[in-house]
């Protein structure tokens, strides 16, 4: 949901694949700092880990990234370069343990994400569960912002489209009761005021002075990664944002968006609202075409 880096995997004995693309291609779209790691350089014969490590800068170069070798430049440099169009390339094996020493370096050394504690509180709803004796309990990652028990937020939207004002009982984080639920961490909040078949996937608990609007409809920008053929008015993928996954239907303002294109698109929920916010980035699929998105532009529920 809310990641700070992306660590793609190549195979030396097998180089870079269709699924390798995609991914590779989802994490830039998203505009996430990452790293490819290229497994297994103990497996084949050095000629063949060249080749891959050639074909990994190639496949880098061809979508505008610069390929830093981590083993010639070292850790720090690959830390401090890292994003901005640079993306650090290690060889590992976990047979000979090639690579990994310096991978594990630089995991501990890259800056984590700001988590904005200042805000709002505010949790999109990842799973919901019923605890005997507690009740309806929502887990998510909290961000931004901060909240306790006794904390009375809005939680939404409802099937109908309309928010309820619940009540935080308790908070819990690795199956222990904690004070409160800060910014960046991934919690169980236990809610008085809703059952737990009320709470899905996808809804959030927001401010009670919000105002959240839920929408069924919004404006977005979106690059099409794969797809067979053109996506027409009448698409019909799942949408990935935040913690929702609902089906949709696409209308592109052209008409029409073929593979590779960019592209501006109206996408309608089939099914209910859900809280969109302009700025949101989100991923789209349907069989074997992916894409990627943000959104620019929301309005009244339907």
């Amino acid at each position: 949901q809310k990641l700070d880096y992306g660590l793609p995997t190549v195979a030396a004995d097998d180089g870079p694949t269709k699924t390798t693309r995609e991914h590779l291609g989802i994490l830039l779209a998203m505009e996430l700092s990452t790293i490819v790691a290229i497994t297994k350089v103990d497996a084949p014969p050095e000629e063949r880990v060249l080749e891959v490590e050639r074909e990994v800068e190639s496949m880098l170069r061809d979508v505008g990234k610069t390929p830093l070798r981590a083993e010639r430049h070292g850790v720090a440099t690959a830390v401090e370069e890292i994003g901005d169009g640079i993306v650090p390339v290690l060889l590992t094996s976990a047979v000979t343990q090639q690579g990994l020493g310096e991978l594990d370096r630089m995991l501990e050394s890259l800056p984590k994400r700001e988590d904005d504690a200042d805000g709002d509180f505010r949790m999109y709803v990842d799973r919901s569960y019923d605890v005997k004796g507690v009740g309806a309990v929502a887990s998510g990652t909290a961000n931004p912002g901060v909240a306790d028990a006794g904390h009375v937020p809005l939680l939404g939207p409802l099937a109908d489209g309309s928010f309820r004002e619940v009540e935080v009982r308790s908070i819990e984080m690795h199956y222990h009761r904690v004070d409160r639920a800060t910014a960046g961490r991934i919690v169980g909040i236990a809610l008085k005021g809703v059952d737990e078949e009320d709470v899905e996937r996808g809804m959030a608990l927001v401010p009670r002075d919000a105002d959240p609007t839920p929408v069924r409809s919004f404006d977005a920008e979106v690059m099409v990664l794969n797809h067979p053929t053109r996506i027409q008015p009448g698409y019909e993928p799942v949408v990935h944002l935040e913690t929702l996954s609902e089906a949709a239907v696409f209308t592109p303002a052209e008409g029409r968006l073929l593979p590779g294109d960019t592209g501006r698109t109206r996408v309608r929920f089939k099914f209910r609202p859900y809280l969109v916010e302009e700025g949101q980035r989100f991923v789209f699929r349907e069989g074997s075409s992916k894409g990627v998105g943000t959104v620019r532009a929301v309005g009244p529920t339907e």
